[in-house]
């Protein structure tokens, strides 16, 4: 537990504050004392987010879904004003270490631990509701017996959520396919996780695991569980729970029952995809077991809903807090990933329509700039998840930036053009046309404004943004991918990859801007340069493309001074810096985001995309990563939080 800050409350509702637990975009989290000496975890929503009527009016929607959930096995919600000025919940304070931190058990506890997790989503779901996001780290080992938590996307069947439309739901290596194929989930689909628990808790390892997302959905989605290190009853417990159809998994009370008395309540364990040869169950003559399909919900769909990933030992996502779990003696919140644990995305933002082709914030964070490859530019409040505008345009869109003074969006086009528009009121009314700029004949891959926001760079040239007119022309700025200013303004950088075979793929150049000559051209990249980003101070460019290796510049100097690798990443496409100058984030061929400590060139996290990374960018307070991603003909970016 963290003591409090300056500005924390120190009463909520009828509950004194010691402590803090946690803190997200959407609320944070604090530890609470009732009157009659009664611990508590209290969320509180964040005051612009409490200000909006509808929000208010769905975060009452899912305290009462939550409240519904009975059973020992799970963390009850105590308390909760969604009328208040800054609308809270208050849970039951879970101490004790999660199940990730001490499996592997014998064989008798994961029995044990299967029953009491059965249980409690037999609660979850006569209460109308779906987990969707079981996993070792959500099971605390309390002293009364295990307690699962994290209720945060959690749904009500027919309800309204927080969280925005379109993503996938879930920790992967416990996913049921039909999560990760982005379908409608119900009980099924928490079966399945427990039996991805009671394996790592066998085990401790998921019965997919891989080193690589593709490679764990891939495992989920077409290949048989590895159940080594399984014996007895709990085999094809474990077996029956992860069968690929929804329907051929045993409901809850079939899996109390069998673990009661395997012999009495045998479990069929049912064909899957990658096992075409083995017997269905009717051929077995097994007694058939309660499809959960059938059982508890109705058959309509459940809204798919955003990650909000891990909590305090409650129900704290579903108010949007993210991830912190309790250790043992539930002293100390801690992170729930290290540097080399694959960490999913906090929200993925998704519309149907294009795919993404790149993504800048606002310089006030307020707004996520998203263009596509088609006639559209959308404008996300990345932290509500929804769109505030679509802009029409004229043709695909291959770049967007802001400026400085958060005046202008300019968006590049597959036709030559770039768009102006004013942006500086986006929040309250639609951005308007100012003006169409030409660029030479050449798709519009790459924009920078100076520091100033009185030149606009792209491919080819620079422009007068108050008046649009040409100020000069770059040479050899053909196959641009990349630009930026130095913070001085005084020089324009690009990345080039020889974009429809112009320039010299794996070439920087460098011009003065008031002249537009070039003064540094470096050609020391193998392939190509598809990634620039400089530090805020001017010092160190950072460039990537065409291999796993991104180099670190004196930019002064136009030197080599390092290079990051990592050889797990492979090519890196994408690298953005934050804008303290401390973090590096570089976009990977593997489908992950590392981020970087540029003092001591080390990694600090990985993040894990839903479909390759274009366009990457950081929010101004540094908390927000933000990557654009291919995901089936829908246009999805993915955000982390960082803090």
């Amino acid at each position: 537990m963290e003591a409090l800050r300056d500005g924390d409350p120190r009463q909520i509702g009828p509950y004194r504050v010691e402590g803090r637990l946690g803190a997200g975009g959407m609320g944070e989290v604090f530890l609470g004392v009732s009157p009659g000496g009664r611990r508590v975890a209290v969320k509180v929503i964040r005051a612009e987010h409490s200000a909006r009527p509808e929000f208010r009016v769905r975060f009452a929607r899912e305290v009462d879904a939550a409240r519904k959930v009975g059973g020992f096995y799970t963390a009850q919600v105590v308390d909760a004003d969604p009328d208040a000025p800054e609308p809270w919940m208050a849970t039951a304070y879970i101490p004790g270490a999660s199940l990730r931190d001490v499996a592997p058990l014998p064989p008798g506890e994961v029995a044990r631990l299967g029953a009491a997790l059965a249980e409690g989503l037999a609660a979850i779901h006569a209460s109308g509701l779906v987990h969707r996001d079981l996993k070792p780290g959500n099971v605390i080992m309390s002293p009364d017996g295990p307690r699962i938590i994290d209720f945060g996307i959690a749904r009500d069947v027919g309800a309204g959520t927080l969280t925005a439309d379109g993503a996938v739901l879930g920790t992967y290596a416990y996913m049921a396919p039909e999560q990760v194929r982005g379908e409608p989930s119900g009980p099924p689909a928490d079966v399945f996780a427990l039996g991805c628990v009671l394996a790592f808790a066998a085990t401790g390892r998921s019965p997919f695991d891989a080193a690589t997302i593709p490679a764990i959905v891939h495992r989920v989605l077409h290949e048989p569980p590895l159940l080594d290190g399984l014996a007895g009853p709990l085999r094809p417990l474990v077996a029956s729970c992860l069968a690929k159809e929804p329907a051929d998994r045993p409901s809850t009370d079939r899996i109390l029952a069998h673990l009661a008395d395997p012999d009495a309540a045998p479990l069929a364990v049912s064909t899957s995809p990658s096992d075409p040869d083995a017997d269905r169950t009717e051929e077995r003559g097994t007694t058939p077991f309660t499809r959960v399909a059938d059982a508890v919900l109705p058959a309509a769909g459940i809204p798919r809903r955003t990650v909000l990933a891990g909590a305090v030992a409650a129900t704290a996502a579903a108010v949007g807090v993210p991830a912190f779990l309790l250790t043992r003696g539930g002293e100390r919140p801690q992170a729930a990933a290290s540097a080399d644990t694959l960490r999913p995305p906090t929200m993925t933002l998704a519309k149907d329509g294009q795919p993404v082709a790149d993504v800048a914030f606002s310089p006030n964070g307020k707004i996520l700039a998203c263009g596509t490859p088609g006639e559209t530019v959308l404008l996300w409040d990345p932290v509500a998840g929804h769109v505030i505008h679509e802009l029409r345009t004229s043709a695909g869109t291959a770049a967007v930036a802001f400026s400085p003074d958060g005046r202008f969006l300019a968006t590049g086009h597959t036709n030559a053009t770039v768009r102006l528009w004013d942006v500086e009121s986006a929040d309250t009314r639609p951005p308007r046309p100012l003006r169409t700029l030409r660029a030479k004949d050449v798709q519009v891959n790459a924009l920078a404004f100076s520091p100033d926001t009185r030149t606009l760079a792209g491919p080819s040239r620079l422009w007068d943004t108050a008046t649009g007119r040409v100020l000069g022309d770059l040479s050899g700025a053909e196959g641009v991918a990349a630009m930026v200013f130095s913070p001085d303004g005084r020089r324009v950088m690009a990345g080039m990859d020889g974009f429809q075979g112009r320039a010299e793929p794996g070439s920087v150049r460098v011009w003065d801007a008031r002249t537009r000559t070039l003064v540094a051209h470096i050609a020391d990249q193998a392939t190509k340069t598809s990634s620039l980003a400089l530090t805020p101070d001017g010092r160190t460019l950072v460039t990537a493309g065409g291999g796993a290796a991104i180099r670190l510049w004196d930019a002064a100097r136009i030197r080599i001074t390092g290079v990051l690798n990592s050889d797990r990443a492979g090519d890196v496409t994408e690298v953005a810096v934050s804008a303290d100058g401390a973090v590096l984030a570089a976009a990977g061929a593997d489908l992950t985001i590392r981020l970087w400590d540029l003092a001591t060139r080390r990694v600090t996290a990985t993040l894990a995309a839903t479909g390759p990374v274009r366009g990457l960018a950081l929010s101004p307070d540094g908390r927000t990563v933000a990557g654009g991603s291919e995901r089936r003909g829908q246009t999805a970016v993915n955000l982390w939080s960082l803090r």
